[in-house]
């Protein structure tokens, strides 16, 4: 069985991979490695996304899974995927945070602005597309019968039991879910 974890960074992606992990569940977690060589390599050669990871069961945090969920979809039909959300105001805040780090690796970002394609766009404007495109194209992927393999998880609200009732085919015997890397408010700066 596969899980692929398919919402957005800074929605809980640390703390689902540590919840499957702490249920022993085989897990990865934002793995460029894993991305480049293995997903990437394979998609390119026409093979299956996964070929070669065997024995993954939550791919968390990784571009490719979330951009091609469609392409591993029907892959794995047997494969379940967590849409992980939360308050969009307080995702825009935590991505922020992220981009305001000295030490972030984003040269193309700052405060007011993303570079994308020589088109400078507004902060603000540009996550606000991304998470309402990439919200819709899920909306219109998982429906009819492809609706009972997806869980949409609000890492604010929904609790390690909603996953363990969703994926009944595994086992998970400590149903707390952890929350990790958890951004302060004290360095939230105002999103121009």
């Amino acid at each position: 069985m596969k899980v692929f974890q398919i919402g957005f960074n800074k929605c809980g992606t640390k703390s689902l991979y540590t919840f499957f992990k702490q249920n022993g569940h085989r897990s990865i977690h934002n793995n460029k490695s894993i991305e480049e060589y293995t997903l990437k390599s394979n998609h390119a050669k026409g093979k299956l996304l996964c070929d070669g990871a065997d024995g993954i069961i939550l791919w968390s945090d990784i571009r490719y899974v979330q951009r091609n969920f469609s392409i591993l979809a029907n892959q794995y039909p047997d494969s379940k995927f967590i849409f992980n959300v939360r308050n969009f105001d307080n995702w825009l805040k935590s991505k922020q945070r992220q981009t305001n780090r000295p030490f972030a690796k984003y040269d193309k970002y700052n405060r007011e602005y993303i570079d994308k394609y020589d088109i400078k766009i507004l902060f603000k404007e540009y996550w606000k597309a991304y998470w309402i495109i990439h919200t819709t194209d899920i909306e219109e992927y998982f429906v009819g019968v492809q609706s009972k393999r997806l869980l949409v998880f609000d890492i604010e609200k929904d609790t390690g039991e909603k996953i363990a009732d969703f994926l009944p085919e595994l086992k998970f015997h400590n149903l707390k879910f952890p929350h990790r890397n958890i951004g302060s408010s004290k360095r939230t700066k105002q999103i121009i």
